[in-house]
């Protein structure tokens, strides 16, 4: 019995560092404290964790900059570019012949 409260006792504990960090974040961006929903859309579309702070974006343009300072970036700039898919891949290149039938 003891074992088993020692166990619930040691999950609960190490648990609780991981809730404490996701609400430890302050992010706050055109005067607005971002949320948890807010900031994993955020993370999302930055392709990084954005770090606590205070920011202005250009919801329009993207471009993101320090509170009160100049612009820094672009949302998404860090995000792995894809590659464009070929014409074969595409169904967009034809055989000899095809484009005469």
């Amino acid at each position: 019995m003891k074992a088993l409260v020692f166990v619930i006792l040691a999950a609960l504990l190490t648990a609780t560092p991981q809730v404490s960090q996701a609400q430890a974040r302050y992010v706050v961006v055109n005067g607005q404290r971002m949320g948890p929903a807010q900031l994993q859309r955020l993370d999302r579309a930055s392709c990084s964790r954005v770090p606590n702070g205070r920011y202005w974006l250009n919801l329009r343009s993207g471009v993101w900059g320090y509170e009160g300072g100049p612009p820094q970036g672009r949302m998404g700039e860090n995000c792995p570019r894809q590659r464009r898919k070929s014409l074969s891949e595409r169904g967009l290149l034809y055989g000899p012949g095809e484009l005469l039938r």
